[in-house]
């Protein structure tokens, strides 16, 4: 009797086993299939976009800018062989206007063409990390939720009726940030935990209809969007709006090393393969088992995800070491440098504590490197991305 407490576990880890390794390498007939994709002016949803054209996906491809449209319309236009056909918009996901013009224009090629809209990919994105939160007023927040959490709701409301007529997908792309905390991510952080909650929301409703839902948690990926200048460039124009009192409290030397600390750690942690990512948006529309949450990044399965289910006071304590732990120069205040003390013994045993976080470092580090040869061998070509 007592060998039979073995089955329930064993039968959940083969079924884990069978859907991982074989039945998600399964997926539905994608030919002819109709997408629309946001924030194809570069980054993921291009590549993404190039990618289901290839696959002979019809591809609603919408930019913001008008340099995105043609410079994507020339890149479709020289490719060769078989492909899907291209239907272009430009759309600011934070004007519903916009939203339901490209509403309007989706409806009407669907109507022409006797088709279906079958998958919606919320790729539209910004990267709201301009400091500390006291840099960070009201608008860096409403900026942030604007795009990445408003935007994705503003396409929903407008698209999903259109999905539910052929039972078919929505992605949106998340984040490990939208799983976990950290230190000067607040207006990001804030946005990305809001877009998961109401993509796991609009799941749970949209099951009865037969549309399934999907999020794609990244970890850091070398894209446009970390940018050094634009990052330079957002640090320096929040700098400038602050108040005597505060530029006082931090001191210029605290601004150049958060620059300085945000560059090195993300050539640290970066992955360069950002197929990785583009590949699950393929899976989550088109494999016959799709998984409701994708984490491509190695940062994500062994750190940022994990530490997810960990227990507040330790989640804090791991990542507070972490941020000491990393590359740069230390990040604290002027007004903390002149009172600083020196460390107690508990602290003293706390912080070396926390350098056992050293071989997970280097073991990620050590991947990332891996993968990068193995994207340079695959894509030797240069691509720009963003989220």
């Amino acid at each position: 009797m007592h060998e039979l407490i073995y089955i329930p576990p064993l039968l959940c880890i083969l079924y884990f086993l069978l859907r991982r390794f074989v039945l998600e390498n399964f997926y539905v007939e994608s030919s002819g299939k109709y997408v629309l994709i946001t924030g194809c002016d570069s980054g993921f949803g291009r590549r993404l976009a190039t990618k289901l054209l290839d696959k002979r996906v019809n591809v609603f491809a919408a930019c913001f800018t008008q340099q995105g449209i043609t410079t994507l319309q020339t890149e479709w236009s020289n490719k060769k062989g078989a492909k899907g056909q291209l239907y272009p918009i430009q759309l600011d996901v934070t004007n519903q206007q916009s939203v339901d013009n490209a509403k309007e224009t989706v409806t009407k090629v669907l109507e022409e063409q006797n088709g279906k809209l079958w998958g919606l990919v919320n790729n539209a994105g910004i990267f709201s990390i301009h400091g500390p939160d006291d840099w960070c007023t009201v608008d860096e927040y409403s900026s942030s939720l604007n795009v990445n959490t408003l935007g994705a709701v503003r396409m929903c409301h407008a698209f999903v009726p259109l999905i539910k007529k052929s039972r078919g997908r929505v992605v949106t792309m998340g984040s490990t940030a939208g799983r976990l905390h950290g230190l000067y991510v607040a207006p990001y952080v804030t946005a990305k935990f809001a877009v998961e909650a109401y993509m796991d929301c609009l799941r749970l409703e949209m099951r009865q209809y037969g549309v399934s839902v999907h999020i794609l948690e990244p970890g850091c990926f070398k894209t446009e969007l970390l940018n050094q200048d634009a990052q330079r460039m957002r640090i320096q124009r929040i700098w400038n709006n602050l108040s005597i009192e505060t530029k006082e409290e931090y001191g210029e030397e605290y601004r150049r090393n958060f620059e300085t600390a945000w560059e090195s750690g993300v050539n640290v942690v970066a992955n360069p393969n950002i197929g990785w990512v583009v590949d699950c948006y393929s899976h989550a529309l088109f494999s016959w088992w799709p998984r409701l949450r994708y984490c491509p990044g190695w940062d994500a399965i062994f750190m940022f995800i994990p530490l997810s289910v960990f227990p507040t006071a330790l989640q804090d304590w791991i990542l507070a070491g972490l941020y000491r732990l990393s590359p740069g120069p230390s990040l604290t205040p002027a007004v903390l440098v002149k009172n600083k003390k020196r460390r107690t013994p508990v602290q003293w045993i706390q912080f070396l504590s926390q350098l056992a976080i050293i071989p997970l470092l280097y073991t990620i580090f050590f991947v990332k490197n891996s993968q990068k040869q193995t994207a340079e061998t695959a894509h030797p070509h240069n691509v720009t991305v963003s989220e």
